[in-house]
């Protein structure tokens, strides 16, 4: 065997070795990013949702105390299966009693 032909083998031996750990470390590489996905997916507010909580919001923002609450306009609320607005909306004015009739002048 000449010296060129064992310099090729020993070439493509060592290019195969190479590709063999490349393969192993891109598995390695894909099973730890199904992993950190699986934990992104339990931690992530949906999961939350399932668990029997849910998510009130403002508008855009995410209400998380009372006091926010109380500042903030027409509140929605998000569950597992959906979204609601309590009322209806804005909150609705209770009605002012009524005045009795003046009785007017006698004479």
């Amino acid at each position: 065997m000449s010296e060129t032909a064992r310099k090729r083998d020993a070439c493509n031996a060592l290019s195969a070795r190479f590709a063999a750990v490349a393969e192993g470390q891109l598995a390695r590489w894909q099973d730890r990013l199904a992993a950190l996905e699986r934990m992104r997916q339990t931690l992530g507010y949906t999961e939350t949702l399932r668990r029997g909580y849910a998510v009130v919001r403002a508008g855009d923002e995410v209400v998380t105390t009372r006091a926010e609450a109380e500042r903030a306009g027409p509140l929605e609320i998000e569950f597992q299966d959906g979204r609601f607005s309590p009322g209806g909306g804005a909150p609705k004015k209770r009605p002012s009693p009524k005045k009795p009739p003046e009785q007017g002048s006698l004479f």
